[in-house]
């Protein structure tokens, strides 16, 4: 069921590349498969999706001008988003059951833009903390890269 998610997942977005034009990028990280849609110059909403266990949306508010380490644009970034995800339990007769988990997630990040090519490479801090299942404060992190069409 999952690659059938993907395989649409990915046509979805090759879809909206086409008639979008620009502003939609695809790639990958650590954590998986990443998109970000730039819904102006600078809010984005980014969604992130590992394989085996949790999909994810971020509200992202951006500031392109706070770092400038060269000519390329270095942009900082900030928001909030919300992850739905599962993890393996047991339940009272320590049979093994799968739970579901929702999270609240913050975000901050930088981004480097290649200017020869119109691809990014960021950096994002990512504390979370479990409102259902799993629970619990948690920091993690992401490095990966994006395609924009």
């Amino acid at each position: 069921m999952r690659k059938v998610l993907l395989i649409v997942l990915i046509m979805v977005l090759a879809v909206s590349v086409n008639a979008q034009g620009s502003g939609i990028g695809v790639g990958f990280s650590d954590a998986g498969l990443e998109g970000k849609y730039w819904m102006s110059g600078s809010t984005a909403l980014a969604i992130h999706w590992n394989l085996d266990t949790h999909i994810g949306v971020d509200y992202l508010l951006n500031q392109p001008d706070m770092v400038q380490l060269t000519s390329a644009p270095t942009p900082v970034y900030y928001g909030v988003g919300i992850g739905l995800g599962t993890h393996k339990g047991f339940d009272e007769n320590f049979d093994e059951t799968t739970e579901l988990d929702l999270n609240i997630r913050g975000v901050a990040g930088i981004g480097y833009y290649v200017s020869a090519f119109p691809v990014d490479i960021y950096l994002e801090l990512v504390p979370s903390i479990g409102v259902l299942g799993g629970g619990g404060f948690g920091v993690g992190g992401n490095l990966g890269f994006r395609y924009f069409f």
